[in-house]
């Protein structure tokens, strides 16, 4: 990328001559007739802002190009589409309060429930398979509280983390548990009363078809205790062990247990929500779709979560005025590094594995996503480095810019900023970046710029 030859005398090389000079007299930062650009200078010690400057090759390292963080609300997660149900509850000092809820339509197993009218009631039970995955603190208790449905999950509907539906206040079974990784399936003893109803409802051949099911139960919420500060964990939605198993019997052979599985393989409906109680955070004005909170707002920091639909925008807002450097310029190189700030992750709090990058615009709408030379998607992994401003061991996600900052200084994109979150939107891991202003943690843009005349 080639640039410059705009701006008038002094010529670049008297200015990089001069820098040290007019930093002592100024006591300040020096700029490039642009805001935001301190001088690359001779690397010598003991002097705030000084860059470094190859004599020979005339390539220039700048790292002090103004960036700009915020955090921003972006469109909701789909979650209906998800395979999983999401549940449980935790206190995120940054965040608020995280709360995952589940809403589950069952079906018919392999055929009608036509029980013979002799049968008798034995016990109603919900059988949730656990998958692997878990977040937050798995050493607490936590609840599960599962609730009769009062509006059903309507057919051929896209539902959204943001959405809900009405449950009955009143329980109809609780169960206790630590969401220890080696949790297999849930069993929650559920109201004799809706087991007695079912199979009254079988014995009079009126649920035949999924629709008097749904009539008569439309489903089920699961959701944690009020009080919960555990985990969130997930379970198999959309399975035939994902089961409500009535029990029963028939008086003539009383030891000979029966049984009938309402699914939620064949009740085909479901979604999980996943809200949070931002009130009591710096994040409490957040609250309209693609608003923005900029980190000077939030201790310098930016948040991504991508369950909640948080992002960080990342803006450099004086980038163009790099075309007025004098002479003409090659960019080799650009590299954003974001840090996440100390103390906010752990072996529960686990941070994102990576962050993808998208274009937006100035309404923080989510655009094409960034791309590198070679067509590939820009992704930076999670890494474990020396920082380089505590020199302790700290997380970080490190972007190659390189051929975005191209397309902005070539004005094939406006300089809008781009919008970052996990590669996977539907799950709940956060983390906490240290903005520009940051005293332990701050983003750091390095830029390589060559003179070539």
């Amino acid at each position: 990328m080639i640039f410059g030859n705009l701006l008038p005398t002094p010529k670049v090389s008297k200015l990089l001559s001069t820098c040290r000079q007019w930093l002592r007299r100024a006591g300040a930062i020096l700029v490039l007739a642009l805001p935001g650009l301190l001088a690359a200078c001779e690397t010598t010690t003991g002097l705030e802002g000084e860059r470094e400057v190859n004599k020979v090759t005339g390539t220039v390292y700048v790292d002090t190009l103004t960036v700009r963080t915020s955090t921003v609300l972006v469109d909701s997660v789909v979650t209906s589409s998800s395979s999983y149900l999401m549940l449980g509850q935790y206190q995120d000092d940054r965040l608020g309060t995280i709360t995952a809820r589940s809403y589950l339509r069952l079906g018919l197993g392999s055929s009608a429930f036509t029980p013979e009218a002799t049968a008798q009631f034995d016990s109603l039970v919900l059988v949730l398979p656990a998958d692997t995955y878990r977040y937050g603190d798995t050493t607490r208790v936590q609840h599960l509280e599962v609730h009769r449905l009062t509006e059903a999950l309507r057919p051929n509907t896209t539902y959204y983390a943001f959405n809900s539906r009405a449950y009955a206040a009143t329980s109809l079974g609780t169960r206790s548990f630590r969401a220890r990784p080696v949790l297999g399936s849930l069993c929650i003893r559920l109201d004799a009363a809706l087991g007695q109803e079912l199979l009254t409802a079988g014995i009079n051949r009126q649920l035949s078809t999924d629709g008097e099911l749904e009539a008569r139960l439309p489903g089920l919420a699961l959701t944690p205790s009020a009080a919960d500060n555990a985990a969130l964990l997930r379970f198999t939605a959309a399975s035939s062990e994902t089961a409500l198993r009535l029990y029963y019997h028939l008086p003539s052979a009383p030891s000979e247990a029966l049984q009938y599985s309402f699914t939620g393989e064949s009740g085909a409906r479901h979604f999980y929500q996943l809200q949070t109680d931002r009130r009591a955070t710096l994040l409490s004005s957040l609250t309209a779709t693609r608003q923005a909170v900029l980190s000077a707002r939030t201790a310098a920091e930016a948040y991504i979560q991508g369950g909640l639909g948080l992002q960080t925008k990342v803006e450099v807002p004086y980038l163009l005025d790099l075309k007025n450097l004098t002479g003409t310029w090659v960019l080799n190189s650009a590299q954003l590094t974001l840090e996440t700030v100390a103390g906010t992750e752990n072996q529960y709090l686990t941070a994102p594995s990576a962050l993808t990058a998208q274009l937006t615009d100035r309404g923080n709408h989510s655009g094409a996503y960034l791309t590198n030379l070679d067509g590939s998607t820009n992704t930076a992994a999670y890494a474990r480095s020396t920082s380089i401003k505590t020199n302790l061991e700290q997380g970080s996600y490190t972007f190659s810019l390189t051929h975005y900052m191209e397309a902005v200084l070539d004005r094939r994109i406006e300089n809008t900023g781009i919008l970052l979150a996990p590669n996977s939107a539907a799950t709940p891991e956060r983390v906490v970046l240290g903005g520009t202003k940051h005293t332990t943690n701050p983003i750091r843009l390095g830029l390589y710029l060559t003179r070539v005349q």
